[in-house]
């Protein structure tokens, strides 16, 4: 499967865009806030992962993260998200995307999503993984053959 640069770009935007405050639910020790994450390649736990294959033929896509993009932490505090991307910067500017600072966001533990944005500019992420070492989000995504999820991996720092 085949997915564009720009449809990567376009739902990193999404992703990681201004956001509204919404009551922050989340208060145990494996929830997002006080929590501070990094980007990572490897999953750890593929029974978590969404129904559908990540082969070839699969509807289902970790999202390639670059090497500059490594180093970032997402730092999810109270009812904050802050991106950092900890000074390494992409050379094809694609840090624009997570240089985006204090952002609001809320998460519902009994629906398992993670709502990003504000206005028309809401983007309602699905939480595969949450736990005290992994985080697994999802973005449903058009395919040619029906639904997938672009899938975002984390490890806590």
């Amino acid at each position: 499967m085949k997915l564009k640069y720009g449809a990567y770009l376009s739902m990193l935007v999404l992703l990681f865009s201004n956001c509204s405050k919404d009551d922050n639910e989340e208060s145990d020790g494996d929830g997002l806030e006080n929590s501070t994450w990094v980007a990572t390649k490897t999953d750890d736990n593929p029974n978590t992962n969404p129904p559908g294959a990540f082969d070839m033929n699969g509807n289902n896509v970790y999202y390639p993260w670059k090497d500059c993009h490594m180093d970032d932490s997402f730092i999810f505090l109270k009812d904050r998200l802050t991106i950092n991307d900890n000074a390494t910067a992409c050379e094809d500017g694609i840090d624009l995307i997570f240089n985006t600072k204090n952002q609001a966001y809320s998460y519902n533990p009994a629906t398992k999503k993670l709502t990003i944005g504000s206005g028309d500019d809401v983007a309602v992420i699905d939480v595969f993984e949450l736990n005290k070492d992994r985080l697994k989000l999802g973005i449903a995504i058009p395919t040619g053959n029906g639904l997938g999820y672009l899938v975002f991996l984390f490890k806590r720092k």
